[in-house]
Order: C-alpha cells, then sequence, then structure tokens
C-alpha cells in the first residue's frame, strides 16, 4: 500500500512539473511591453474621450431621428387591407365562376332533357284505392 501511494505522488509531482514548464508567463507572452508616459497616459485618455463622444452623439441622432412608429402603424393597417380586398375578390371571383358553371349545366342540353323527361327513376305514385286492401269490396255491405 505504500508502495502504491508512493508511485502515485511520484508521478503526481512528475505530471505537475509537466505543466509548470508549459506555463507560458506574461512577460514571455507580452515581452517588450513598456510602461506608458504620463503624455501618452493622457493622449491616451483623450482619445477614448473624443470615441465616447462621437459614438454618444451618434446615437443621439438615432434617437432623435427615432422610429417612424405613425408610418409603420399605417403601412401595416394598409397592407392588411389590401390583404383583405384580395382574399375578398379572389372569393367573389370564384362564387362568379360557380354561378356560372351553374348556368352552363342549366342550359345543357343534357340536363334539359332529363328535367323535361321527369326523374326517370321516380315511378307514379299509386293512387289511395290501389293501396286500399278492400279495393275489392269497394261498396259497403247493406
Amino acid at each position: 500500500m505504500k508502495q502504491l501511494v508512493a508511485e502515485t505522488v511520484e508521478q503526481l509531482v512528475s505530471h505537475t512539473g509537466k505543466i509548470a514548464e508549459s506555463i507560458i508567463t506574461g512577460k514571455e507572452l507580452l515581452g517588450d511591453i513598456k510602461p506608458m508616459t504620463e503624455g501618452e497616459m493622457t493622449q491616451r485618455q483623450a482619445e477614448d474621450e473624443r470615441k465616447k463622444q462621437k459614438e454618444a452623439a451618434e446615437l443621439k441622432s438615432q434617437i432623435g431621428n427615432g422610429r417612424n412608429v405613425e408610418g409603420e402603424i399605417e403601412k401595416i393597417v394598409e397592407e392588411k387591407k389590401k390583404k383583405e380586398e384580395e382574399e375578398e375578390r379572389a372569393f367573389l371571383e370564384n362564387l362568379k365562376r360557380q354561378r356560372e358553371a351553374e348556368e352552363m349545366e342549366m342550359q345543357d342540353p343534357v340536363f334539359l332533357d332529363h328535367k323535361k323527361g321527369g326523374n326517370p327513376r321516380k315511378k307514379n305514385k299509386p293512387t289511395d284505392d290501389s293501396m286500399s286492401q278492400t279495393t275489392e269490396f269497394s261498396k259497403k255491405p247493406d
């Protein structure tokens, strides 16, 4: 057991050493950076301040112009109205086509012949006398 713990600690130490060797320090990464002088610092701050003011002015101009909400609403209402009118027109055209088709069908000679001749499947209704069970005894006995 002691040997297992010793081997684990030994491996841990070797891995830690490898990790430490692969770490890049800040100096290695940014080796030739020099500290800013007072003049450079004030110049940089002045540039940053100008950028901030410029961005603020741009934002104010955009906000000042703003969105034309009323115009957008009117546009949406107009589009909706056009869509409804188009749907209504399409519906009326479809209805008109259906009525024209029905009129053509009514004027069709086959339909007219069929209408004149009546329904060929329909037979004449029986009369009350023929339906009566006592037709052979039409008169009452005295």
